[in-house]
Formats: C-alpha cells, structure tokens, sequence
C-alpha cells in the first residue's frame, strides 16, 4: 500500500509540474480562441555546427551581440558563430562564449523576437503550412514558431507539434510561398554566379538565402553559389562586379 501512495504522489507530482499548455496532436483537439504565442526550436536536432550555421545564418537577424550589446563585426573584429543547443547565436568576442553557453535563454529570446519582427511584415503565406486552414480564422490569432532564424506561423498550439515533428516540412511550402511572393518582382536580369543572361537556354533555378530570392542561370550554379554565398550577394546588391570584387571610391570597374 504504501509503495502504491508513493507511486501516486509522484504522478501527481510529475503532472503538475508539466508545462501548462499542452501540445494537442490535432487542430480539431485546440480549443478555439489561442491567443499568440512563440515556441523556438533548432532548425534540426541532427545538424553538426556547421550545417546550423550554414542553415542560419542567412537569416540571423541580431547585428550586436545579445551578451555585451556591441556591435558585432564592430571594434572587436568578426562575429563569432556559436552554436548553442542546436541554434546559432553571433557573439562579439571569445569572452561571451562561455556566458551564452552557459544561459542562452536570453539570446534565445532576442533572435526569436528579431526573427518575428523582421519576417512577419513580409510573411507570405495567410494560411497554415501544417493544417492549411487560414491564419485568424476561427482557430484565433496565430502562433509564431521560431525554427532556428526563420519563422513559421501556425493555427493553433497541435500544429506546434506537427512543426517540432518535421520542420522541413512546413519551411518548404514557407519558402515556396516566399519564392512565389519574390518572383513578381525580381530585378536581376543576370546570374550572379555565371553572369549569364537569365531567361536564355536554360530554365532559371530559384533558390531562398535565407528568406531572399536568388536566381541562378542552372543548377551547376547552386554549388558555387553555397559555396561563398556572400560574394553572390554582394554581386546582386551591386557591391561588387562579376568578379566579386568590392566597389569602392577609385576602383575601376570593368
């Protein structure tokens, strides 16, 4: 008997020490009514360093350090890449390394209120890329997901965990929908990476840096492009000729 009250009292305890909103496994299982709310995760919990920032920070959205508040790639020379818990965060110098691994809560905070403010004006898709029922409809205000430095708006708290489940799923109708939205009003009428004219022989690959369109000429373009990413879109923002090389005062171009 009495090893029976023990059992019980450890259940109860384990149940009201659990977190008080639940994930339902189904929107038809939320209550309706949800107000906002934002759940971070890593863009994927298998990832090595490199893949998560090389996934991240094309859309890293902090430019001061979020342990010192210095500008990052400011006095104390480049921004260091820290990958803390499967998620990337940028620090100003090798002396906040082991203060953000140690507490990253509040860095976490900051990239995940940056990412929402910066990719929610410009968020392409008004309905849920899990359940495709329509964001504030009768499900309430929508729920902003943080999935390592991109956003992702859901319908309801059962569709966080469909996202936790298989992020990739639910960034590539996000990214389908942001190349769609770009591609009205694309600019660039040549390949950053070939210089070839886009439109010609070969059909144009589109491909997202972070949430930015990018056209290539081909596919053979995509690896080159991955590869020094910087270059490219130093390239397209017209900071650098074909060569990649950067424009400044007395600089001849070609």
């Amino acid at each position: 008997m009495k090893l029976h009250q023990a059992l019980l009292a450890a259940l109860s305890a384990a149940l009201l020490s659990a977190p008080a909103v639940a994930l339902q496994d189904s929107c038809s299982d939320c209550a309706e009514g949800t107000t906002a709310t934002t759940v971070a995760m890593p863009s994927s919990a298998s990832s090595d360093d490199a893949s998560v920032v090389a996934s991240e920070l094309p859309s890293y959205p902090l430019t001061t350090c979020p342990v010192s508040g210095e500008k990052l790639g400011g006095e104390m020379g480049e921004a260091i890449n820290v990958v803390v818990q499967g998620r990337l965060v940028r620090v100003c110098c090798k002396g906040c390394i082991k203060k953000v691994k140690a507490d990253p809560s509040k860095a976490f905070s900051m990239i995940d209120a940056a990412v929402i403010k910066q990719q929610k004006p410009s968020y392409p898709l008004d309905t849920c890329p899990v359940s495709g029922e329509p964001l504030k409809g009768d499900m309430g205000e929508p729920i902003d997901v943080v999935v390592g430095t991109r956003l992702v708006r859901v319908c309801c708290k059962g569709c966080i965990k469909k996202v936790k489940a298989n992020p990739a799923a639910a960034l590539a109708k996000v990214d389908a929908a942001l190349i769609e939205a770009q591609s009205k009003n694309y600019s660039a009428k040549t390949c950053p990476v070939s210089g070839e004219e886009l439109g010609g022989d070969m059909k144009p690959v589109d491909i997202l840096y972070g949430t930015r369109l990018v056209r290539l000429c081909c596919k053979g373009c995509v690896k080159k492009f991955n590869a020094n990413p910087a270059k490219y879109i130093a390239i397209l923002d017209g900071k650098a000729d074909a060569h990649g090389e950067e424009h400044g005062d007395g600089h001849d171009s070609h």
